[in-house]
């Protein structure tokens, strides 16, 4: 029977449904918690650390998917997914039953863990269950959920924390995460030849400590600006321990990134354009709300529901791009998606200077629509480029290349903010603090919101504009019936 024609099994249907739960669970927390965090600060306390509560997860989340990735095409996909779902579940309920700020942070990192092998292993079992044609349909529809469940989480948190309370936040995890591991544990099945290997301790070290140090220094940028020792250290820091990395991994036969993957040209190409389009993405996530709230002056509900409106787009995109990947091949979509992102981001630029919050919605829309032509993509086209045995580890640089794009853009980004609006950036934002400033300084301070925002636009509009520029120049045409076959079970 002809690969488009054969019909989806019984057992891949059951895989399925176990990785969409175990991506939709992860994706969520990482946005969740923004909505439930006045609550607990409120009865945690802890204000100062407020920054670290979504800061430790995206540290542990981001450093730990190359290890995990390796791992999983060492070790086979089951046993690193259930173990990423084992500290997912675990962190998730200790961060419910947390007694402090110090304890919720360092809970936080446990769940953090768990996600940075679940994510990429996820769409990694998609990769392996399904034949190349099959593949390019399924992926489309996981990476609308990934980016439904990312983008909806601030709406699932806030109506938790106002109906069962905020620890629910985190407890509603626990029975997804369990029936993502049931089914998968019990179902997926991989045919894995063991062999001795080593993992990469110097690459696990120097990568894990450059990423750490990069992230904070950026995370650190807005509050302390750039002349602080604490932030040059760290980015400098960075660069020593990335460079060694790098340096290793070239001379090592067992690097924890196979360098390799890099010349591949599809790799090396949806990787670039994923770190930007990852810039553009969080960008208008994390810098969308400011303009809502301080600038229109309007509440919390409708800055989520601007951003939400990607998450219109996004679903639609991915499906689409699933079934045209068969027809056209990955650059034609890679083409849409870019020049998608350069229109929404021309769109946010124009809207900015509007009272209206639809525009900003529509702009934010098209966004979304560019975002689920670029993820199916990259992710059908760079596995198909590679084998089993590196399957992992390029579906993991897949999700890294957009999280890592993301985290630094929008902590340079936010820097920037801090400096046009200065002192009252936050109040400014608050519609109960700004109703205590002068009238006078309250102009002074939207005006440099607007100012700031204004650049940070602009940025992110040049931003996409290097993005389908890459997209032209670099990214070859390659369609998914030239790619090798997988399996669900594989010999490593």
């Amino acid at each position: 029977m002809p690969p488009e024609n054969r019909p989806i099994t019984r057992e891949q249907l059951l895989i399925t449904a176990g990785v969409m739960a175990g991506i939709a669970v992860a994706a969520l927390d990482a946005t969740v918690v923004g909505t439930a965090m006045p609550t607990i600060i409120g009865q945690l306390g802890g204000i100062d650390q407020y920054g670290w509560v979504f800061a430790s997860y995206l540290l542990t989340a981001t450093t730990t998917v190359p290890i995990w990735s390796k791992l999983a095409d060492q070790h086979g996909r089951k046993p690193i997914m259930l173990i990423g779902l084992a500290l997912f579940i675990g962190g998730s309920m200790l961060c419910g039953v947390s007694q402090s700020m110090l304890q919720l942070i360092v809970f936080r990192a446990v769940q953090g863990l768990g996600a940075g092998a679940v994510q990429p292993i996820a769409f990694t079992i998609v990769g392996d269950i399904f034949d190349p044609r099959q593949r390019a349909r399924m992926q489309g529809f996981f990476s609308s959920v990934w980016g439904v469940s990312a983008i909806a989480g601030p709406f699932i948190g806030g109506i938790l924390t106002s109906t069962v309370g905020w620890r629910w936040v985190f407890y509603i995890n626990v029975p997804v995460g369990l029936l993502a591991a049931g089914i998968i544990g019990a179902v997926l099945h991989e045919r894995v030849e063991r062999h001795r290997r080593r993992l990469d301790w110097a690459g696990v070290v120097t990568l894990t400590g450059g990423i750490t140090l990069l992230l904070l220094g950026v995370t650190e940028l807005a509050d302390a600006g750039l002349a602080s020792p604490l932030v040059l250290g760290s980015l400098v820091g960075s660069v020593v321990l990335l460079w060694l990395f790098l340096r290793g991994a070239m001379s090592r036969s067992e690097a924890l990134i196979d360098v390799s993957l890099f010349r591949i040209p599809v790799v090396g190409a949806s990787l670039a354009i994923g770190t930007l389009a990852g810039v553009v993405m969080f960008g208008l996530t994390a810098y969308v709300p400011p303009l809502i709230q301080g600038v229109q002056g309007r509440g919390p509900l409708t800055a989520g529901l601007a951003v939400g409106a990607m998450s219109i787009g996004w679903p639609i995109a991915s499906i689409i791009a699933g079934r045209l990947l068969l027809v056209f091949g990955g650059r034609p979509l890679m083409i849409v998606g870019s020049t998608l992102l350069v229109g929404g981001s021309a769109l946010l630029g124009l809207a900015a200077g509007m009272p209206d919050p639809l525009p900003v919605a529509v702009a934010c829309g098209v966004v979304g629509f560019g975002m689920g032509f670029i993820s199916t993509t990259t992710v059908v086209t760079v596995q198909n480029a590679v084998e089993w045995q590196r399957r992992g580890q390029a579906t993991g640089l897949v999700q890294f290349s957009r999280t890592i794009g993301g985290s630094v853009g929008v902590g340079v980004l936010g820097a920037l903010l801090a400096v046009a609006v200065g002192p009252l950036a936050s109040a400014v934002l608050d519609p109960f603090a700004r109703s205590g400033i002068a009238p006078a300084d309250l102009a002074v301070a939207r005006d440099g919101l607007v100012t700031g925002l204004g650049w940070i636009y602009l940025i992110l509009l040049g931003t996409s504009a290097l993005t389908l520029v890459l997209t032209l120049r670099w990214m070859p045409q390659v369609r998914v019936t030239d790619a090798r076959s997988p399996t669900i079970g594989a010999d490593a």
